[in-house]
């Protein structure tokens, strides 16, 4: 864990009074503006999404004026020395009692005025804003462990992620799972995910999962290259493929992570994955409960009455994973389901609501025994236990768009495949 260090003034050594020693505190600590502490957060998500959290007004900044030395602050994040998330949060917290510890003893004004300290080291005046620790949720924890992943920080994993931990059905140790991701995420490749929307349980729920469709980039170099690497004739093609991840946390650390790659989409090295819709338009002015809405959705589906009752939750046309069709078309893809696996039927294990977006995430699990060919896989006697990973989005009180990925990798591999 690296700290940084402010540039040495020999007349800081032995503070002649209050202020001048707690312009030695400030100058000789990290303190980072909230920009700068947000550069070890992740992008957000390319969709809107509205305030959440408690309000701040209770607990407002402090702004600190003083003259300082024209040699600047160091900051462990511009310096490349990244602190931990949790190391960072307790930094700032000790900072801000060791702070308020110094103002009470040498009797300086309130921390909620702006303070002047005169020295004559100082030569230059700057303003600081100490900004009130972040209110960390899941939503960031999640951004946070990838933005780990993108830049290769893999020592830092700890910060997010729990000693042992539970990825796709399998339990493993941290390691492991390093491993795992070291492989598809290696130094020399530029493979990057990118967040493309986020669904979050209920806020303030420390335990609630987070569902996430994102979009992977990867560049793939095809020609003729040396021991060195490529060459300039070489050709450079980007390529991108989509994966959902539902991960569960524990005492604040991911303890489960369930995670579906779009295999035929990885496999033909598609320059886009399909997008996710862009225009949404503002939910019913009588909101109806989208929980309910949901399980009424899954019964009409288990209790094969969509010929009569879809329509109830779906619009007229439904864009099913960039296909436009029509109703009886979408339901037909659901009912071929249950003629190629008898017993099936849906069971939503995670259910995931975002009002304001009307949009709905769920991780949907399966059990059945295949007696004709599906998801090009041919029955041979076993039962069958696969899992879907799909995000809603309503219009109107009724579903317009779907985008889902079906782990037919664990399907098939389940076949003899």
């Amino acid at each position: 864990m690296s700290s940084s260090h402010a540039s040495e003034d020999p007349s800081l050594d032995e503070p002649a009074s209050g202020q001048a020693a707690l312009s030695s505190f400030i100058s000789s600590s990290s303190i980072s503006t909230r920009q700068e502490d947000d550069a070890l957060l992740p992008a957000r998500d390319d969709e809107f999404e509205p305030s959440q959290g408690p309000s701040r007004s209770h607990n407002p900044s402090t702004t600190l004026t003083f003259r300082q030395d024209p040699e600047p602050l160091r900051d462990p994040v511009l310096h490349n020395s990244f602190l931990g998330m949790s190391e960072l949060m307790d930094t700032a917290a000790r900072r801000a009692r060791m702070l308020e510890q110094l103002g009470s003893e040498f009797q300086t004004p309130s921390f909620s005025d702006s303070l002047p300290l005169t020295s004559s080291s100082f030569d230059s005046e700057r303003t600081v804003t100490l900004n009130p620790p972040t209110e960390i949720d899941n939503k960031r924890r999640f951004r946070s462990f990838i933005d780990r992943i993108n830049r290769r920080q893999w020592s830092f994993l700890s910060d997010e992620v729990q000693g042992t931990i539970t990825y796709n059905k399998e339990d493993i140790s941290l390691y492991q799972l390093v491993e795992t991701f070291k492989e598809e995420f290696s130094h020399r490749s530029h493979t990057q995910m990118e967040i493309v929307t986020l669904v979050a349980g209920t806020p303030g729920e420390d335990e609630e999962p987070v569902a996430a469709r994102l979009k992977v980039k990867d560049l793939v170099v095809q020609g003729p290259h040396t021991r060195l690497g490529y060459t300039a004739s070489s050709q450079r093609k980007q390529t991108e493929y989509a994966r959902h991840m539902f991960v569960y946390f524990t005492d604040e650390r991911i303890s489960e992570i369930q995670d579906i790659v779009d295999g035929d989409e990885k496999r033909r090295q598609s320059p886009n994955i399909i997008p996710v819709p862009n225009f949404r338009p503002p939910p019913p002015p009588s909101s109806i409960d989208l929980r309910q809405f949901y399980d009424d959705y899954i019964a009409c589906i288990n209790g094969k009455t969509m010929q009569q009752d879809l329509h109830q939750f779906c619009k007229g046309t439904v864009v099913w994973n960039g296909a436009e069709m029509a109703l009886n078309h979408y339901g037909q893809l659901i009912e071929n389901a249950f003629d190629a696996i008898a017993g099936l039927q849906f069971v939503p294990r995670t259910v995931l609501i975002d009002e304001a977006k009307q949009q709905i995430a769920v991780r949907i699990e399966f059990a059945g025994l295949p007696i004709k060919s599906f998801g090009s896989a041919m029955p041979n006697g076993r039962r069958v236990h696969f899992a879907e990973h799909a995000f809603y989005w309503l219009e109107h009180g009724k579903i317009s768009h779907v985008l889902t990925i079906v782990d037919w990798e664990d399907f098939k591999s389940q076949l003899g495949y």
